[in-house]
């Protein structure tokens, strides 16, 4: 605390470790590779940890890095260990923790305590599905449903990436105006791009936003995103015990269920098995189309089964709206229905999605018809 109150510099470290959230993160990401390493005892951990954190707080007060305190050449063996950690220390840890870390905090995976392993959740399962580009929108569509407000520096804002977005036409940011684990975060994604301004000597760093990086903003801030709406509702089905397994084992199992149950119909039945194969040759709109009327059919055996005249409800989510106020089907499926189909406006209304969002919906909407054929409760 002394050191740290020498120094503006350093009062602003201490002020983003603590006020940030930052400095658990840090430690956490050394005690990890020191484990991997082979080193658990405590005493030593705290030892080791104690060098490199008065390393950092030194650089910040002469504005470098913590690696340039290290002048001399290390006495002992966990002195050099030390110095090795600065790395580790300023990048949040080694490339597989930070994968882990980034994907575990946006619930792209989960540990299964079952199989002692990590899993892809519902989320993570769609973005494996994703084009690079689309990746990028998704992840960054889930960040801003994560974020949690002004003091949250883990999950990027709306209004930061609506900043962003305004860095065009040549425009710049300097490099310490953004939170640095978001800064590195929206570097990776290829959204901004790291530049220097000046000579060796008396350089600044800066980032600026990339061509590709203003596509996924523009995509990530439309008011009608179906990438955030997407993820909105996967969300909304883990958070009630719903789960999505791998698109494969998705699809096998709806071409299971539709041969045991008698909810689908011999013509329904062959339009989802065209379906499936117009998804796997890659015609994700031709899919869509061909699974929309499919899914209606279904839910229309339901209402009649039910009591229900299917005939006034016009169109797929007034009757899945239905169907979820009579309890026939959960609540999730009602909402992902209207994300898969944006809204009442893809394949029957007028709207069309363009195919590289139809890429997106169409997987969607195998998962809520396995979700709709298991979950269905009759009246």
């Amino acid at each position: 605390m002394r050191l740290l109150s020498e120094n503006v510099s350093q009062s602003y470290v201490l002020e983003e470790w603590f006020s940030e959230g930052f400095f658990e993160e840090y430690v956490r990401a050394c005690v990890v590779h020191l484990y991997k390493l082979g080193i658990v005892e405590d005493e030593r951990i705290y030892r080791i940890l104690t060098r490199v954190i008065e390393a950092v707080v030194l650089s910040a007060g002469g504005g470098g890095t913590s690696t340039a305190v290290w002048t001399r050449e290390p006495r002992d063996f966990d002195e050099r260990l030390a110095q090795s950690l600065n790395s580790i220390w300023e990048d949040m840890g080694d490339e597989q923790t930070y994968l882990y870390t980034t994907a575990q905090s946006r619930w792209l995976i989960a540990w299964d305590y079952q199989k002692s392993q990590w899993k892809a959740t519902g989320l993570g399962q769609v973005f494996m599905e994703l084009s690079p580009i689309q990746a990028a929108i998704f992840f960054l569509s889930t960040d801003v449903v994560f974020n949690t407000g002004r003091l949250d520096f883990h999950h990027v804002s709306s209004d930061m990436l609506r900043h962003i977005q305004s860095l065009q036409d040549g425009k710049e940011e300097p490099f310490n105006h953004f939170p640095p684990l978001l800064s590195d975060l929206l570097t990776r994604l290829g959204i901004l791009f790291l530049d220097l301004d000046g000579d060796e000597e008396d350089s600044r760093m800066h980032r600026r936003v990339t061509p590709v990086g203003q596509l996924v903003l523009h995509t990530v801030l439309s008011p009608d995103n179906p990438f955030r709406d997407t993820a909105l509702a996967i969300i909304r089905t883990e958070e009630v015990g719903g789960t999505f397994n791998e698109l494969t084992s998705e699809i096998n199992e709806i071409l299971q269920l539709i041969d045991q149950i008698d909810l689908v119909d011999e013509a329904n039945r062959e339009s989802i098995r065209t379906s499936i194969q117009l998804y796997r040759s890659k015609k994700s709109l031709d899919a869509l189309k061909v699974i929309y009327p499919s899914i209606e059919g279904i839910m229309c055996t339901m209402l009649i089964r039910a009591g229900e005249a299917p005939e006034p409800l016009n169109g797929l989510v007034l009757k899945a709206q239905r169907l979820g106020q009579r309890g026939i089907i959960p609540p999730d499926i009602t909402y992902g229905v209207e994300v898969f189909t944006g809204r009442n406006r893809v394949v029957h209304g007028n709207f069309s999605p363009p195919e590289d969002c139809a890429s997106l919906l169409c997987p969607v909407a195998f998962y809520y018809l396995r979700r709709l054929l298991t979950e269905y409760h009759p009246v």
